[in-house]
Parts: structure tokens; sequence; C-alpha cells
């Protein structure tokens, strides 16, 4: 992976210059990390959402369930063009800037990074989806399933997924915790902030600011 400059912020979400991403994990600094959601409630008042598995070699998270979009910040983006571009990246969609809810932003506990989190608010099928290195497949799942699932109140979900080795079809697949096995407390905190702003935002239309400061259900 080329050595590109990313952004760097403070504490309270400002940019304030710019790095080699070596150079800039290696000082510790706080880097700035964009995720895009993608959620929407279907015609029958359902909520889906889609998720990647993440595939790049070398990943430490290879082969676990994400958003289906995220990424660094690159130095002269900002959280919301870092966000459409990731989503084209690695979705193979553009989205324009009315499809895209800022859903909020928070530290990442023990590295010190900063988060800000996104959700596409358009359907996206499968079969629109575009493979590339860093997803080895998508699944679409019940949102409120994902949130069981990440909250620790179930032991297994289905969705139907989409590999990169069989393109041309999708199947069952049963979602255990295992799928989020690898991630960090902190990094599954983030998960269920963000299904709390994603379920909040799609029942009232508004944005919960309170949700990353406070506790999750």
């Amino acid at each position: 992976m080329p050595d590109e400059l990313i952004a760097l912020f403070d504490a309270q979400g400002h940019p304030i210059g710019s790095k080699s991403r070596t150079a800039a994990h290696g000082a510790g600094d706080r880097v700035g990390l964009v995720f895009v959601w993608a959620a929407w409630r279907t015609s029958t008042g359902v909520i889906r959402t889609l998720l990647q598995v993440r595939s790049r070699p070398g990943d430490p998270y290879l082969g676990s369930l994400d958003a289906p979009a995220g990424g660094h910040i690159r130095a002269g983006e900002t959280p919301a063009t870092a966000a459409l571009r990731e989503f084209a990246e690695e979705v193979g969609i553009a989205l324009i800037p009315a499809e895209l809810i800022f859903l909020g932003q928070q530290p990442l506990q023990g590295a010190g990074h900063m988060q800000f989190f996104y959700l596409c608010t358009r359907p996206i099928s499968l079969a629109e989806t575009i493979f590339n290195e860093e997803v080895g497949a998508f699944v679409e799942a019940g949102l409120d399933d994902f949130a069981a699932l990440v909250c620790g109140r179930t032991a297994s979900i289905q969705g139907q997924a989409r590999y990169k080795e069989t393109p041309n079809e999708t199947r069952p697949r049963e979602i255990t915790p295992a799928a989020l096995a690898a991630y960090s407390a902190p990094i599954m905190d983030a998960f269920r902030r963000s299904v709390g702003a994603i379920r909040a935002y799609l029942a009232s239309g508004q944005i919960d600011a309170t949700i990353w400061t406070s506790g999750t259900d």
C-alpha cells in the first residue's frame, strides 16, 4: 500500500496538518478515520443493512464483518469527501452528498485516532456492488438482527451474501459473533454506537448526538 499523506486531527476533530501514514502511526498521532454504514427501510418497514467482509492481505481483521466502507482521511480531504471516496472505492458506487448523513464522531479509545461515522441512506442491492482487493464478500442483513449480534443479545443471525469468488449468485449466510471476534473492545463500542445512531436517525430523521457520549443499549 502506498505511503500516502493522511490528515491529522485535534481532540475536537479539527484538522491540524498531515503526515505520511507510516510516520503518523509511528509517532502515535491522532489520524482521521472515516466509516460509512448503509441502511434503509424497505417497503414493508423492515430496515436492512449492507456489510462487507474484509479481505485485504495483511489486514489484522481479515475475514471480519465491517461497515461497507472505511479508511483513512487523506491530506486535504474533509471527512465527508473521504466518506464519498471510500464508498466509491470499496463498494463501487458513487454517492451524491445528499445520500450521506453524518452520524457523529468519537475518538478511538486506546489509539487516540478520531473516527467520523456516516450513513448511506439509499438502498444498495448486493448485485450492484463491485469487488476489490479489500472486500471478499458483501452481506445484507436486518439492522435489528445486526444490532442484537453486536450487543451480545443473540448467538446467530441470518443474512444474504455475495462472494467475490462467485459474484453471479447470492446465498444465505449465518453470521455469528466469530465474524466480530478479532475486534477490540473500543472497536465493538464504536459498532454498538453506530448501530444506535442509525436506528435513531431512521426512526426520527434526526441525529442523536448523545449516543456518542453516553452508554449504549
